[in-house]
């Protein structure tokens, strides 16, 4: 991996095409997406790679809070468990990592959980508007890897942590947006409050119908009618 404070050329490339996006998009209708299907996968698939044989990136492991000898394996359960959050596909996806982090700052952001209805959506609105924008094949197999390892990562860790910090405060609530907005700015170059604003045009069709059950809305358990506070 390189570092986080300076992401590889595709990966700037990436954070580039996502800022157009969300200009072009705010005065577009959100993308159609069925609600009742599974978590739809993108053509940005990878081989999956072994995460304990990658060198922790010290930028990372800082926005992770942990010192060098915690690091690697963190990120390994973290990587691990965000596989296994994607249906544990025998390949990675980096689209749908991708839409993992964005939702997670905006939970972390907004406080709003991102459920899979949300995670669908935004899957959606980067198919309509990036994933297609952007060459795949010919950017370096590493660089693809190293990028999907890290947003992956980082959306484990950031939805992890502001779900725990929903449940101890003000000032680590703040902690949390903290590492999202700082975290979005190293990775893809983007500003967290002008991210969310466009994230929440997509939730007209799941706000109606959301899909996690009451006691597993993590960080917005506490703005459900009648949920105890936190």
């Amino acid at each position: 991996m390189t570092t986080a404070a300076s992401p590889n050329a595709w990966q700037q490339a990436l954070g580039q095409r996502l800022a157009q996006a969300l200009s072009a998009s705010r005065l577009a209708h959100a993308p159609q997406a069925d609600a009742s299907a599974a978590l739809p996968g993108t053509r940005w698939q990878l081989p999956a790679r072994d995460a304990s044989a990658s060198a922790v990136e010290p930028a990372l492991a800082e926005l992770l809070g942990v010192g060098a000898a915690a690091s690697q394996a963190l990120v390994v359960q973290c990587l691990n468990h965000y596989r296994q959050l994607a249906g544990g596909a025998a390949h990675d996806d980096l689209g749908l990592a991708l839409a993992a982090y964005l939702g997670a700052c905006r939970q972390a952001f907004d406080h709003e959980p991102l459920t899979p209805q949300r995670w669908q959506a935004i899957v959606q609105w980067l198919k309509a508007w990036v994933l297609d924008e952007l060459p795949w094949d010919d950017a370096p197999l590493a660089e693809r890897q190293d990028c999907f390892e890290r947003l992956a990562v980082l959306a484990v860790a950031l939805g992890e942590w502001t779900v725990q910090a929903s449940r101890q405060g003000k000032a680590v609530v703040a902690s949390s947006t903290w590492m999202a907005r700082n975290s979005l700015r190293g990775q893809l170059g983007l500003d967290l409050p002008a991210l969310c604003a466009a994230l929440r045009t997509l939730d007209a069709a799941t706000a109606a119908n959301p899909s996690a059950p009451r006691a597993d809305l993590g960080a917005a358990a506490y703005r459900q009618p009648g949920a105890e506070p936190v």
